[in-house]
């Protein structure tokens, strides 16, 4: 399954969010998706899976995901607490 920057931005558009937002319901660094939308990077099929999988949920459902994910540490967060945590340690 393939999925262009555009199509990738409509979703993002239809799931009413930002680039930012979606990165995080995607599991994604947020650089990561600004390659993909500025086709730099192709996108990995396992994220047009992904995006299909949250379509498929009921709408009420796709919702409580999205507020779970967007809500959690983002992956540059918990990088960044584990990198000071590991400085302060040695």
């Amino acid at each position: 399954m393939q999925m262009t920057a555009q199509q990738l931005d409509d979703v993002i558009r239809q799931w009413g969010l930002n680039a930012a937002q979606a990165a995080r319901v995607l599991c994604l660094h947020s650089n990561k998706m600004s390659e993909y939308l500025g086709e730099i990077s192709r996108i990995p099929c396992a994220v047009a899976f992904h995006i299909d999988a949250l379509n498929r949920l009921p709408k009420q459902e796709q919702q409580q995901v999205f507020v779970q994910r967007i809500e959690r540490e983002s992956h540059e967060t918990l990088t960044l607490s584990f990198q000071k945590s590991k400085a302060g340690s040695g």
